[in-house]
């Protein structure tokens, strides 16, 4: 009856021995858990905290693309316009290089020409009426040697304020040949005068504006030969280089361009004569 109860207490005691690893085991496997599950939560705040980042980012991205693209299109806009106002105003400088010679005339001309103006119309047909009217005393067949009828005088002369006025107003006005008419009488009459310069210019300009591009430079040669120290020799070369041009005398009319600008260099012919000879890719 012993041997029985021996082994029993013998097994009762090797499965208290048992079983206190295997609650410490247990123990650690729980812990392990318990890590193991903070460890995951960890993890998933992460990649939660990762994915909000990675679409702020991802936004961020496409709107730089978006505003690249509006930049890109604003920039081309503004190129082509940049362009086609360059291409304009080039045009325009081309266009108007008469306006603008016209208008840098002298100043004290233009003063005149505007406080005589009223009186401008009656002056000149006070002239032709003097030159057409033949006088009253004269009879036909008395006339003495020289065909100058006995007793008589010959037609005043015109003032030279009258016959310069009148040559101007015929030009601004587009009659070229009056305005020659008057220019070339004022030339006969006051040749000497401080405006004589000014009217053999404007002899050449008749003829450029009539598009007479060879008269035109023959009257410009006798502006700057005859008038050397004349007020419009820098008008005459620029408007003498662009009539050769207009001729195709390209070699003779860069030349003459090229002369103004070395003995004028800072009149505003000068600059226009520098526009030009850029245009024709000449330095």
């Amino acid at each position: 009856m012993r041997k029985p109860a021996t082994i029993l207490l013998l097994v009762v005691s090797l499965a208290a021995l048992e079983a206190q690893p295997a609650r410490a085991q247990k123990k650690d496997t729980l812990l392990l858990m318990r890590q193991l599950d903070t460890m995951q939560q960890m993890i998933m705040s992460i990649q939660k905290t990762l994915d909000t980042q990675t679409a702020v980012l991802k936004t961020l991205v496409e709107q730089t693309n978006d505003n690249v693209s509006t930049m890109r299109q604003q920039v081309e806009e503004l190129r082509k316009a940049t362009q086609q106002d360059l291409a304009s105003s080039s045009a325009r400088a081309d266009s108007s290089a008469r306006d603008i010679q016209a208008l840098s005339e002298s100043l004290e001309e233009v003063k005149a020409r505007l406080a005589k103006l009223s009186d401008q119309v009656t002056q000149t047909q006070n002239i032709i009426q003097t030159l057409q009217t033949a006088p009253a005393t004269s009879t036909p067949g008395a006339a003495g040697p020289g065909g100058q009828a006995p007793g008589t005088n010959p037609p005043p002369v015109p003032d030279a304020d009258t016959l310069y006025k009148s040559g101007l107003s015929s030009f601004n006005g587009g009659q070229y040949q009056l305005a020659v008419q008057s220019f070339q009488e004022f030339l006969q009459y006051y040749g000497d005068s401080d405006l004589a310069s000014n009217a053999q210019f404007y002899i050449g300009e008749c003829y450029y504006s009539q598009g007479d591009y060879q008269k035109a430079v023959d009257e410009y040669n006798k502006c700057i030969e005859q008038y050397p120290k004349g007020n419009k020799i820098a008008a005459a070369q620029l408007k003498k280089g662009y009539a050769l041009l207009a001729l195709d005398q390209q070699r003779p009319g860069i030349s003459e361009l090229r002369s103004l600008i070395r003995r004028f260099p800072n009149s505003r012919e000068a600059d226009l004569a520098r526009q030009r000879l850029k245009k024709l890719g000449v330095r």
